[in-house]
């Protein structure tokens, strides 16, 4: 027998059997993929989505998750990352700790590579927290999130742009970056000019780069050739491979690159080098985010610089707004970027200022 509980204005709270009925499925299952309890391996991904869909339509939350909010905080956020690999992620770290630190929070950070699985029931195993922040990851469309939400606890989603109204997202403008270096190739006199990039997946940070990429290449009536656009693993490695494919490309070859990220940009020049090509005379790199390495490569990278720091710390600061608020609260922030001209192109845009 499920009790009723009252919320506040004294109306009926939902119940787990308002969600059973509008799921279609037992109040069992719905406590297995609510609770994280035994037996949620053996549920579908389909029947998981229908809970977690309608427990989010009525609103209902499982009532230790309540209590846990009333009694105590634990002063804890959680920051999921998909790799430690990458000193993107440790400049957005150290500035998320410093904000949450400042109003009395610590942050744990949990990694999850993409591939290995996001549960929403692991991560609340792992650490007793107040919010979670899910960084640059594939699941950040989850509708897991929706779970943590309907258990208590205050979600964001950050470096992507949630889908879900609901849930808070704090990104930067990728589209825009990757229009500000392809359009910066162009105006250097580039007609043939590759994207390196991690595997592609719809409404992720890949995408958002790439149609800015098109843009500046439709603009300057170039047409898109998908044979200049380089798929490899996000990593060093990943880059020298995909330099070393876009130098094999058959047809008229690139002279220029925009690289998805840093890391992936730093080993394509590596390898641009071994293979006795001068950079920026023979092939121009821009690469993504502005990290510190590239005032360090040969020649130095030319990146759109992100702004990690404001990113980290703005997602620290929006999270603990929802935790000291009590209930959901979403907030949509998408924070501009800027192009950081070094050496790796070889000249400036007509009209740019001496350096």
């Amino acid at each position: 027998m499920t009790r009723s509980r009252t919320q506040a204005d004294g109306s009926r709270a939902p119940t787990s059997a308002d969600v059973a009925r509008l799921a279609d499925v037992s109040q069992t299952t719905v406590s297995q993929v609510l609770n994280g309890k035994a037996g949620i391996t053996r549920i579908s991904a389909e029947t998981r989505e229908k809970v977690i869909a309608a427990a989010a339509r009525l609103g209902y939350t499982p009532n230790h998750a309540a209590r846990s909010l009333r009694q105590r905080r634990t002063k804890l956020i959680a920051l999921v990352l998909p790799t430690l690999d990458n000193p993107y992620f440790s400049d957005v770290v150290n500035a998320a700790q410093e904000a949450a630190r400042e109003r009395g929070y610590a942050v744990t950070v949990m990694p999850i590579r993409e591939g290995d699985g996001f549960r929403a029931s692991s991560l609340l195993q792992g650490a007793a927290c107040d919010g979670i922040i899910v960084a640059g990851h594939e699941n950040c469309a989850s509708p897991e999130l929706r779970l943590l939400q309907a258990r208590g606890l205050a979600v964001a989603v950050l470096q992507e742009q949630s889908p879900d109204p609901a849930i808070s997202s704090i990104s930067v403008d990728l589209e825009a970056g990757g229009h500000l270096a392809t359009r910066h190739l162009v105006a250097l006199g580039h007609r043939r000019i590759g994207h390196v990039t991690e595997r592609l997946r719809p409404a992720a940070n890949g995408m958002s780069r790439i149609d800015g990429y098109r843009r500046a290449l439709a603009e300057a009536g170039l047409a898109f050739d998908p044979a200049l656009v380089v798929v490899t693993e996000n990593s060093m490695a990943g880059g020298a491979t995909g330099a070393e494919r876009l130098l094999a490309t058959e047809g008229e070859p690139a002279t220029a690159a925009f690289v998805y990220n840093d890391q992936l940009a730093v080993g394509a020049l590596a390898r641009l080098r071994e293979r006795g090509l001068l950079v920026p005379r023979d092939f121009a790199v821009v690469g993504f985010d502005g990290l510190a390495v590239g005032g360090f490569t040969a020649p130095p990278l030319t990146s759109v610089d992100s702004p990690r720091g404001t990113l980290g710390r703005l997602a620290a600061e929006v999270l603990i707004r929802a935790i000291e608020a009590g209930s959901p609260m979403a907030e949509t922030h998408r924070l501009p970027v800027r192009l950081l001209v070094r050496g790796s192109c070889g000249g400036q845009e007509p009209g740019d200022p001496p350096p």
